[in-house]
């Protein structure tokens, strides 16, 4: 772990005249400013997309530069001037840019949204038992999973920690890490609580759930703007929550000292099993090769957790289910309303792989998106989506496996 090299802040500007907020990577001094056709000086950030001419904006208007403290502004002797939170910059002198300033360029503002600086932090919340580390030891190239559906954050957060010995693996959802995480299992996880498929704590929950690899360190990112509990947070499990903007320094900390007191055995007197999932763990490890977990989508505090030993129905009654002994009934999940059938679909377990299987329904069943026939067995695999109708479900294996066979 090196930390001479040089610093790495990631922000974001946001103005009512973008469409979209910028993000940049400051490592290197970057210039703002405005691009002119036939100029061949030409800022590394061109806004001329937010009206940059008409508010003042000089073709080379301010530099933006990054410290291991701190980050700074520096007005290159611009037209119209350059301001940090109302007070008019001197040309060429560096000023100390932070999180939550408002900056102006001529009559352009942008608000400054610090996301990962190298010191700077929003807090840190952690179980009540967990002591971390003094200091801070080097990766010894362990993988660390980032589930983040900011890639630029993702891709920031993960440069951090391969400096500090560390190699990574980046997911921007929850069905593709699932399926990651059973592949290959991290030395680590750091999860972003609001994801765009399922939230990013049912993920946390997920790994909880694993009764073979329920011990594994969990560290949950959040903004105090979106709306997760910090309560809720390590509810699911997690170890260790971190509020943005995140720290690079304090971010290598936690790996560092969650890893350190895994790979030595003492985690378990720090990390909280997930709270109500006794059925779930008391899954004997003889039955895991045929037990799933369903989460139905909007509902995911309320998993379906199946072993499948004969067919299983799913539908919205019990009605019609003829001499099945197994029949899940989706009434609870406003099934009627997303077109699910009472008799809509089995699920199979044959010859160690799980099948679906289309009862004639009147919407039909899709995996992954596509159709299915009806009356055929089709393979699924962990972390598949299934639709029955409008009805989303998401299914996990409580044991990884191949792909599955046609036989």
């Amino acid at each position: 772990m090196n930390d001479s090299v040089t610093p790495l802040w990631l922000i974001e500007l946001r103005s009512p005249q973008l469409v979209n907020s910028l993000r940049l990577r400051v490592e290197n001094p970057m210039v703002l400013g405005r691009v002119v056709v036939g100029d061949a000086r030409r800022p590394e950030v061109d806004l001329s997309s937010a009206g940059a001419e008409s508010l003042g904006v000089s073709r080379l208007h301010l530099e933006l530069a990054a410290e291991t403290e701190r980050l700074v502004v520096r007005d290159l002797d611009s037209n119209n001037g350059s301001f940090v939170n109302g007070n008019r910059l001197k040309p060429n002198e560096p000023y100390r840019l932070m999180h939550g300033d408002k900056l102006m360029l001529g009559r352009l503002q942008l608000d400054v949204n610090v996301l990962l600086s190298p010191s700077f932090s929003g807090g840190v919340t952690k179980q009540p038992s967990l002591q971390l580390q003094d200091q801070i030891e080097p990766g010894k190239g362990q993988l660390v999973m980032i589930v983040q559906k900011d890639a630029e954050l993702a891709g920031a957060m993960a440069s951090v920690l391969e400096r500090a010995g560390y190699t990574t693996r980046t997911n921007l959802e929850v069905v593709g890490a699932i399926r990651n995480y059973n592949q290959r299992r991290p030395s680590a996880i750091i999860v972003d609580p609001v994801l765009p498929d399922m939230s990013g704590l049912e993920f946390c929950r997920y790994v909880r759930r694993d009764v073979l690899m329920n011990t594994m360190p969990l560290v949950v990112i959040r903004t105090t703007d979106d709306g997760v509990d910090p309560v809720e947070v390590m509810q699911t499990g997690a170890d260790i929550l971190l509020e943005k903007p995140i720290s690079a320094r304090e971010m290598r900390h936690v790996i560092s000292s969650l890893i350190s007191f895994h790979e030595g055995g003492k985690a378990n007197i720090y990390t909280k099993h997930l709270v109500g999932t006794a059925p779930l763990i008391a899954v004997p490890p003889e039955t895991r090769k045929n037990s799933v977990v369903i989460f139905v989508a909007g509902y995911s505090e309320f998993p379906i957790v199946l072993n499948i030993q004969n067919p299983v129905s799913f539908g919205r009654s019990s009605a019609g289910t003829g001499m099945l002994k197994t029949h899940v009934d989706l009434s609870r999940y406003e099934a009627a309303n997303a077109g699910v059938s009472r008799m809509h679909m089995l699920l199979h377990f044959k010859d160690g792989n799980f099948f679906i299987e289309d009862r004639d329904s009147v919407n039909g069943t899709y995996l992954n998106g596509d159709s299915v026939k009806p009356r055929v067995l089709t393979p699924v695999r962990n972390a598949d989506e299934i639709r029955l109708g409008q009805l989303r479900m998401y299914i996990y294996f409580l044991e990884d496996r191949d792909m599955p066979r046609i036989p």
